[in-house]
């Protein structure tokens, strides 16, 4: 984590416990309000905090980050992309129930 944290991939951690190191542990179980995280996702450019659109989306779909697949994060990427860069709009997502 040093390492991530002097390539400024992360923040310097402070008092207050931005992130925490696994334990010996079988299954990811975060603590309230921590997600799980990979380093070689921050080594490919992943940056806390996440934006908007991947926060509300993993609410929505009560979802937590460690479920996504690397083609589902590209996904979102290009599509937040294609909306802020070429459509020039804030991205976003409906569901339409009938």
């Amino acid at each position: 984590m040093e390492g991530l944290v002097r390539r400024g991939l992360l923040l310097t951690p402070t008092l207050a416990e931005e992130w925490l190191l696994p334990d010996e542990e079988d299954l990811p179980s975060p603590s309230d309000g921590y997600i799980v995280s990979f380093t070689h996702f921050h080594e490919c450019g992943f940056m806390t905090p996440a934006h908007r659109f991947l926060r509300g989306l993993l609410h929505y779909y009560k979802i937590e980050l460690q479920h996504l697949n690397p083609n589902g994060i590209q996904h979102m990427a290009a599509f937040v992309t294609l909306c802020e860069g070429f459509l020039g709009i804030s991205p976003h997502f409906f569901m339409v129930t009938l």
